[in-house]
């Protein structure tokens, strides 16, 4: 039989999770097993249109998440991290036994949902949101509670979802670096060069469509288990104009700004899982 899945909180990250969750089939979940939870009863309509789920809010009734972890086998925390600490004390008596709770909040460590939540077993995820296309990176971070089978059907779930990775929990934050938040880097590379496009004369329109596809087939290559190295090194001829660009990027040393980006992210997740520990 299927698992019985609720997903408290299905905001942006919640509803490409669970879109990828949904994509994995009926032998993985079944719709009619589904129930998610949203703050507005604007939400939960357009997310109950958009998935072919039950879905109900907050606004329109105050024990929906008690309600939607009845006879749960995974209940999914898509809530701010801030947030954590009173939907466990609210859900305190209707959890049901044995029912592993998944965290996808940044900075809340699977030992404080434990003290919250002693009965059930703890797993930390870190999705991204390429994960509504299937396309996601999913880091996994089981605690000593989830059992094998546990595991194994977690991982089944969401590998509709894209790339399912088992790591620590000390690991979690240097996937967030890398990819967790690694996903608006890569956007933010295609904002600079449309915008370096329109600057060096093309419209905008044709600009994007120029990024979008060089993003598109650049990934194909590295999905094709390519070396980013031996790849970028294959297209940079000694003197040629990617040399210049790859020059002028070296210069504005660009290794050590993507490092330390990757860091800030990190280290700002353990500064929320502190500030989380003291509230």
């Amino acid at each position: 039989m299927t698992p019985t899945i609720a997903f408290l909180g299905t905001g942006n990250m919640g509803a490409a999770l669970l879109a990828g969750i949904l994509a994995a089939g009926e032998d993985h979940v079944a719709r009619d097993r589904v129930h998610a939870t949203t703050k507005s009863e604007e939400s939960a309509r357009a997310l109950a249109e958009r998935l072919d789920v039950p879905a109900t809010s907050l606004e329109s009734e105050p024990d929906a998440n008690r309600e939607a972890v009845d006879g749960a086998d995974f209940v999914f925390l898509g809530v701010k991290p801030w947030m954590m600490r009173g939907t466990l004390a609210d859900l305190a008596g209707a959890l049901p036994a044995r029912a592993v709770i998944v965290s996808m909040a940044a900075g809340f460590s699977a030992a404080q949902i434990q003290e919250l939540a002693p009965d059930n077993p703890v797993v930390r995820i870190m999705p991204n949101t390429p994960s509504a296309l299937g396309r996601g990176v999913i880091a996994l971070a089981a605690g000593e509670g989830v059992d094998e089978d546990q595991r194994a059907q977690l991982s089944a779930l969401l590998s509709g979802a894209g790339e399912v990775f088992e790591v620590s929990e000390e690991q979690i934050g240097a996937m967030t670096g890398i990819s967790g938040s690694g996903v608006a880097y890569f956007f933010y590379l295609a904002e600079a060069l449309v915008a370096a496009g329109v600057e060096l004369g093309l419209d905008e329109e044709t600009a994007r469509g120029m990024v979008v596809q060089t993003a598109v087939g650049a990934g194909a290559l590295l999905a094709d288990g390519g070396d980013p190295a031996a790849l970028r090194n294959a297209v940079t001829s000694k003197g040629g104009t990617t040399h210049a660009a790859i020059t002028a990027l070296a210069d504005a040393d660009f290794e050590a700004v993507v490092a330390r980006a990757a860091t800030a992210a990190r280290d700002r997740a353990a500064e929320m899982e502190a500030e989380n520990q003291q509230g």
